[in-house]
């Protein structure tokens, strides 16, 4: 059996991990889209905001689209948070959405845990008036009016769309190595449509409600979910390479917090709900079987074993890093598979304590049932403070 363990650990393991990759990243390595020129203005927009209104930092980006823009925050917030929160809906006039539950945790400190972010528009999604609809965070912006990006998933007769995610610092080498990341990630977008990104997507407002409706409201992987769900009742979902900037960590300490959440919602998506994502065989695979279930294998390398499979490994994703990132040649991309090999080997398993972790502080599992339904409570007729559904200050 000696000899067995070690093929599979030294060979097997890291051809198949560099297959997988080799297979999805060629498929998509020259996909290519045609926008149309149709824009489409029926839509409105929900920004979740809580904690503090400094949180806010596409003020300027809303302004332009005024009334159609619908804030959404917590009934739990400072009489301060409503003051300016309010002076800013008078200001641009934008919508108000107060739900009827408050919140914990810090305000000083961005989630990357808890239901709010995904009750707010679940609980919102019922007042939104066009037959589209746009989630943003708030801090995200477009490349293009969103008119383009409605108008897309209109021409092509989605029910939902992903976006692209395009990083805009390169302000060190870490994000650097993460906009090679991204580039390939986005890219993917064509072979797994429904792999959304919460910062921005698109969608018919019946749809999303549908889908947010049967939501675990589980925070990391919330977005994934939102696409999964949707694929599994049957509407239609397609990606719309629609550049959306977005800020990625510099500092390893922010990469590590970042990864580490994003870790525990990989095993949440990949072995908690394996029965759902296995029908999709190439990203459970390579996300399941390879980078989770084959983890201890990985680290058979370094305990007394000889390091030909790392040698093998990492000689393989330089030569395949270097064709899928040609057009964006870099001396930084020799340094791709060390960047990979580092949060395979040490992200993937505090990933699976920090999903326990998670699981345990929001009393969630993140089970995903596509056929659970809940019915948000009607909005008031009469809208009284703190728990104002509407409001209107233009």
């Amino acid at each position: 059996m000696g000899w067995l363990i070690f093929l599979m650990a030294a060979v097997m393991v890291p051809l198949v991990a560099v297959a997988v990759d080799a297979v999805a990243g060629v498929r998509a390595r020259d996909k290519s889209y045609q926008f149309g020129v149709l824009e489409n203005a029926d839509f409105e927009i929900l920004v979740p905001i809580y904690g503090s209104v400094k949180y806010l930092e596409n003020i300027e980006y809303l302004s332009r689209y005024g009334s159609k823009v619908l804030l959404c925050t917590t009934a739990g917030e400072t009489t301060q948070f409503y003051d300016e929160l309010y002076a800013i809906t008078a200001r641009h006039g934008f919508r108000l959405f107060v739900a009827r539950f408050g919140r914990g945790g810090n305000a000083n400190k961005r989630a990357t845990s808890g239901t709010v972010r995904d009750r707010l528009i679940r609980d919102a999604l019922p007042l939104v008036r066009a037959t589209y609809v746009v989630p943003v965070d708030a801090d995200t912006t477009t490349t293009l009016p969103l008119e383009r990006l409605v108008g897309e998933l209109h021409r092509r007769g989605y029910d939902l769309a992903s976006v692209r995610l395009v990083p805009q610092n390169t302000d060190s080498i870490l994000a650097r190595l993460q906009g090679f990341e991204y580039r390939m990630a986005m890219q993917l977008r064509f072979l797994a449509p429904w792999m959304v990104s919460g910062a921005c997507h698109v969608a018919r407002t019946k749809v999303l409600t549908d889908v947010m409706n049967r939501h675990s409201l589980f925070f990391q992987g919330n977005d994934v979910e939102a696409g999964l769900i949707a694929r599994l009742r049957g509407y239609r979902i397609g990606h719309i390479p629609f550049e959306v900037p977005t800020v990625v960590p510099s500092s390893f300490r922010a990469w590590y917090r970042q990864r580490l959440a994003w870790a525990g919602g990989e095993f949440r998506l990949f072995i908690v709900n394996f029965r759902y994502v296995v029908r999709h065989p190439l990203l459970w695979i390579y996300g399941g079987l390879v980078t989770i279930a084959m983890f201890p294998l990985r680290w058979l390398e370094f305990e007394g074993f000889d390091k030909v499979g790392l040698v093998v490994a990492l000689a393989l994703y330089v030569g395949l890093v270097m064709f899928l990132h040609w057009q964006h040649r870099s001396a930084l991309l020799l340094l791709m598979p060390l960047y990979m090999l580092f949060s395979s080997m040490l992200m993937t398993p505090l990933g699976v304590a920090w999903y326990f972790w998670m699981a345990w502080k929001d009393r969630n599992l993140g089970i995903i049932k596509p056929n659970r339904d809940y019915t948000p409570p009607a909005p008031l007729a009469e809208p009284e403070p703190p728990y104002a559904w509407v409001r209107n200050y233009i």
